[in-house]
């Protein structure tokens, strides 16, 4: 069935202050607090807006918040928040039932200054530690991932593979050019079609033989781009001329105000599903990924128990992950990645006494996107 189907995720990233970049009359381009930020979005997650915005069959409009935390830094210029789970609550406290809880991370450089880009994926082993404490401390797991400033390089993209279903990173365009500097990584070269596909071992813009699903998602506003009326006139004819669903995806940042651009993107939508005939959809990014493929939701069954010396994890069914994600808060009070083993089919140990950790847990995604987490004490 034709179909375009949207989802606005949100690099959501906390205040951002400092020296951060101003417009040309020198007033302040981001939010520098919480409470700016959360008065804009309050606006935008309420049921009148996600009800007078609705898509093409009355559904409400929903988001996809790709959620920062700003740790393994030694400097802070852009005078960002620091603490782990910060952007996680303060968008909980946010009428945000309706929407999608994923994964926004900015890589750590070698040289740990705030605003640096790494110059590898390998610099730093936050990342591990960040999933681990959104396990352990908020019984989550991301089920999809955006990259950092969409910086992805080889190491990110095998590591990627082995815990992430949905990569909403693909940021090609007409704007896109060979020899971009790491600050515009925009993806030259990789698929600009409305729809996913599934990179490379070598080159994650090309097709290729990786399980995960890479997505195409422009930047509604930025200074580096802007998604067009053209970018969704040809998304909407694309799904019209191939009869199927097409993912139109496309990015914000919570520290600009994002009430304009919101506003203007959906009467775009509207008016190219006026012209076109095409229906459009507000959707989550699982949502979308079982849409697009005729998936129906469902998870996979997981436990986790203490097993003599050690842990094991039983699934009844094979999930995305070759292995389930094992977080654990250890005696000194480190919250950890520790990496199951596989026993037999379905079942994977840690080899680790369960006396010797506080607490502990496990999560895993089912190939439709359906998220499992399990968590003992």
């Amino acid at each position: 069935m034709s179909e375009v189907l949207v989802v606005h995720c949100v690099d959501t990233e906390g205040p951002l202050g400092g020296d951060a970049r101003r417009r040309p009359d020198g007033s302040p381009e981001f939010f520098d607090n919480w409470a700016d930020i959360l008065a804009s979005l309050g606006e935008l997650t309420a049921d009148e807006f996600r009800r007078s915005q609705a898509d093409s069959r009355g559904g409400p409009y929903r988001f996809s918040w790709f959620l920062l935390d700003f740790t393994g830094f030694r400097t802070n210029p852009k005078k960002k928040v620091t603490a782990y789970h910060d952007t996680y609550d303060r968008l909980r406290s946010l009428p945000t039932e309706l929407d999608g809880f994923y994964w926004h991370y900015h890589a750590p450089p070698a040289s740990g200054i705030g605003d640096e880009w790494a110059e590898s994926w390998l610099d730093s082993n936050e990342h591990n530690t960040i999933l681990a404490r959104r396990l352990v401390e908020r019984g989550d797991f991301p089920e999809a991932f955006r990259a950092g400033g969409t910086i992805e390089d080889e190491p990110a993209s095998v590591w990627l593979e082995q815990l992430f279903l949905l990569d909403f990173s693909n940021r090609a365009s007409e704007r896109s050019y060979p020899g971009a500097p790491l600050s515009e990584f925009n993806w030259h070269g990789a698929p600009t079609a409305w729809e996913p596909y599934h990179p490379a071992y070598g080159d994650l813009r090309r097709p290729g033989s990786m399980r995960r699903l890479v997505y195409r998602s422009l930047d509604l506003r930025s200074r580096v781009n802007e998604l067009t009326e053209a970018h969704v006139e040809a998304c909407f004819r694309e799904a019209r001329e191939m009869g199927r669903p097409r993912v139109l995806s496309f990015f914000s940042h919570d520290c600009r105000d994002m009430r304009p651009e919101t506003y203007d993107v959906c009467a775009l939508l509207a008016a190219a599903a006026e012209r076109t005939g095409v229906p459009w959809r507000s959707c989550t990014a699982v949502e979308a990924h079982q849409r697009y493929h005729g998936l129906e939701a469902e998870q996979v069954a997981l436990e986790v128990e203490p097993d003599g010396d050690g842990i094991r994890i039983t699934t009844d069914r094979a999930p995305f992950q070759p292995a389930p994600f094992f977080g654990a808060e250890l005696e000194d009070g480190r919250i950890v990645r520790l990496y199951p083993k596989p026993a037999r089919k379905g079942e994977w140990r840690i080899g680790v006494d369960p006396g010797r950790l506080r607490r502990y847990g496990a999560a895993v995604t089912s190939p439709a996107g359906g998220r499992t987490v399990r968590l003992a004490t």
